[in-house]
């Protein structure tokens, strides 16, 4: 009689958790680049309007 094969590990089903991490990866090393891009632009922050109106504590009308 034959002598039967060794079970091998079984291989996850899914790989999206080590995907994910490999396409954040990309993504950060991009934003970096870009960041130390000598063309790179300060950005404005999208909310000064609510802080200016936040300043405001009286209206004169």
């Amino acid at each position: 009689m034959a002598k039967r094969p060794t079970p091998k590990k079984r291989r996850a089903k899914s790989n999206g958790r080590s995907q994910f991490a490999k396409y954040e990866q990309k993504q950060i090393k991009r934003l970096e680049n870009r960041q130390n891009s000598p063309y790179a632009v300060i950005a404005e922050p999208k909310n000064n309007a609510d802080k200016a109106l936040e300043g405001i504590t009286r209206i004169k009308a």
